[in-house]
């Protein structure tokens, strides 16, 4: 399971419109990663630490986007800090990569993007020449899009490939009020399924797709014929997209 957290002041005022997090939904989806949760949060220390706390224990991997800038609104690194009780210190060779990109430009607030919290890795992968932070079982991306991508290819070559996952689905003429019973008592019998349910209004072929997934075949094929069955025999069934 990975979890995303979005940061930015401008996010939630609407300032800027976040293209990142769409993004890395669908490749994360095309990947075949799970996402347990995605929260959006101001840009405040003690707001993005006490949410690094939760959603890292929860997930395998938290996956977070902005505040890693030079600028005073910049406080995810610090937060990460906070977070896992670490102290803040510049990181030795973050600084020299910085020195060398800037040289006579070199600046201050360029040398502050090298205070990092104690034992961050740097991950070089994919063809950024910037090395990913890596903070426990976080990654601290930027926000801006442009250097966001390239790093979020990077974290995507790293990540471990996950368990696969298999997916079925049904479509049928039948309305979820008709068979929202019939899907809680499924899914109570067989819970390492997840299994959706989307309407369809006004279509002309069917009036609901049911999904499943999971990574048990064997309970997936058995969920999977025993809704086949009942939309069959209500005589609702329009098709099925077997196991695969």
């Amino acid at each position: 399971m990975i979890s995303i957290m979005i940061i930015g002041n401008e996010i939630l005022s609407a300032q800027v419109e976040d293209t990142n997090l769409r993004h890395m939904l669908q490749r994360f989806s095309d990947a075949g990663y799970a996402i347990d949760e995605i929260r959006i949060v101001r840009d405040e220390e003690a707001v993005i630490s006490a949410a690094i706390r939760t959603l890292s224990e929860r997930s395998r991997f938290l996956v977070s986007t902005g505040g890693v800038g030079p600028t005073h609104d910049d406080v995810t690194l610090k937060a990460y800090a906070r977070a896992f009780d670490a102290p803040m210190e510049t990181h030795p060779e973050l600084e020299t990569r910085i020195r060398e990109f800037y040289g006579d430009r070199l600046t201050e607030a360029s040398l502050r993007m090298a205070v990092t919290p104690a034992n961050t890795e740097l991950i070089y992968s994919g063809a950024s020449p910037w090395p990913l932070l890596k903070i426990g079982n976080c990654f601290a991306l930027p926000g801006l899009p442009e250097v966001f991508l390239k790093k979020f290819e990077a974290l995507m070559d790293w990540l471990p490939d996950p368990p696969p996952r298999y997916f079925a689905a049904i479509f049928t003429q039948s309305h979820e009020p008709e068979f929202a019973h019939q899907l809680a008592q499924v899914q109570d019998r067989f819970p390492q399924v997840e299994i959706g349910s989307y309407p369809k209004f006004n279509h002309a072929e069917y009036a609901a797709q049911v999904t499943m997934k999971s990574g048990d075949t064997d309970q997936l094929r058995r969920v999977f014929r025993a809704l086949r069955d009942y939309f069959a025999e209500r005589e609702t069934l329009v098709r099925a997209q077997e196991p695969g």
